[in-house]
């Protein structure tokens, strides 16, 4: 799909979210016409029901989980109006959760986690609100039942404790708060992502620099390992006019990075090998050889267009000893075809895994 393409499934995405907004306060300001006690579900009356209560005295609520004076069925209304609230506001969150994260890509388990987390906190915390007893209970509990996740990416943890959030302001009756921290956090997240702040590929190009592909590609650090063959002007021209195309470029290849990763590091790639050349079959047909003399293990990851035409070959490779980076270029640069324009390697030994 091309950036234009891709920029216009964008802009559809973001209106059906705004859309989706809209509809729900009409729904809502519906179901408060026709149940006024919809309206307890949006006010925070939870939350001045702790302040007032003494759940140490003697005058503490007498029902776990129902709200002062409300019947057990206007309880269980009440809190299904609640769960269901906090799954209404979490559904755009998660739209925008997956165009922004759309170049690195997302796991889907963290969608249904965003969707599901908040609707079981909502019920824990309503269960739990009026008897500190039970709040306890539920910390032995939660510290015996060890649950144990790794989130490859720091924001992906701030998603999570929005669902949090939100799971905790609508067990406690404060769904328009829960839906005013959903917006203002959507807000954010769509300014950080649309200016692309803290970026430096945005930085390079917003001043007018250059950012070599390597660069682009596994980060500016790599730069003190390079090593050049050929037309260096070439592949220091591979600055990221398109910031879509590069960042979406980098995106495929961190998706072959992570199954690196995965790897013993006696197995795992420890050289990027950037080949430009006119044509991609008669590159492979010089590269491949050398690279099956010289490396343990090899692979081809992408072959993308280059700057001013031509292709570029992305290689991951396992170098044995730290000589053949300087064989391989070597042997590159002596090519009899001549088919090779320029080559560039970069070091992943600093690609961490599980050891």
């Amino acid at each position: 799909m091309s950036a234009v393409s891709q920029a216009r499934n964008d802009r559809r995405r973001l209106l059906g979210v705004l859309a989706y907004y809209v509809v729900m306060a009409g729904v809502v300001a519906a179901l408060v016409r026709v149940f006024p006690s919809v309206g307890d579900a949006l006010s925070g009356r939870g939350i001045q029901g702790l302040v007032d209560s003494n759940p140490f005295g003697a005058d503490a609520p007498p029902a776990v989980g129902t709200p002062v004076g409300a019947t057990p069925w206007a309880g269980g209304f009440l809190g299904t109006i609640s769960m269901l609230g906090a799954l209404a506001i979490m559904i755009p969150v998660t739209r925008i959760y997956m165009v922004t994260r759309r170049y690195r890509g997302f796991e889907e388990s963290v969608v249904h986690t965003l969707l599901i987390l908040p609707v079981a906190v909502t019920g824990i915390v309503m269960i739990v609100q009026h008897s500190v007893a039970l709040a306890f209970s539920l910390a032995g509990i939660v510290a015996a039942v060890r649950f144990r996740t790794t989130l490859e990416d720091t924001k992906d943890a701030v998603y999570v404790f929005l669902a949090i959030g939100v799971g905790i302001a609508s067990g406690v009756q404060a769904l328009g708060l829960a839906l005013v921290l959903s917006l203002l956090f959507n807000a954010v997240v769509l300014v950080l992502w649309a200016t692309r702040f803290g970026n430096p590929y945005a930085a390079a190009v917003a001043h007018g620099g250059t950012m070599p592909l390597g660069d682009a590609l596994v980060g500016p650090a790599s730069a003190t390992t390079r090593q050049v063959v050929g037309d260096g002007s070439l592949v220091d021209a591979a600055s990221p006019r398109d910031l879509a195309e590069v960042l979406e470029q980098a995106a495929r290849l961190e998706r072959h990075l992570s199954e690196e990763r995965t790897r013993k590091k006696s197995k795992r790639a420890n050289v990027l090998i950037l080949v430009h050349a006119p044509d991609a079959a008669a590159a492979q047909g010089e590269v491949e050889p050398i690279l099956q003399d010289v490396a343990t293990r090899w692979k081809l990851a992408e072959i993308v267009p280059g700057p001013g035409g031509g292709v570029v070959l992305e290689y991951l490779a396992n170098l044995a000893v730290a000589q053949a980076e300087g064989a391989l270029l070597d042997r590159i640069r002596h090519a009899p075809g001549g088919a090779v324009t320029a080559a560039e390697l970069r070091s992943l030994k600093g690609l961490k895994g599980r050891g």
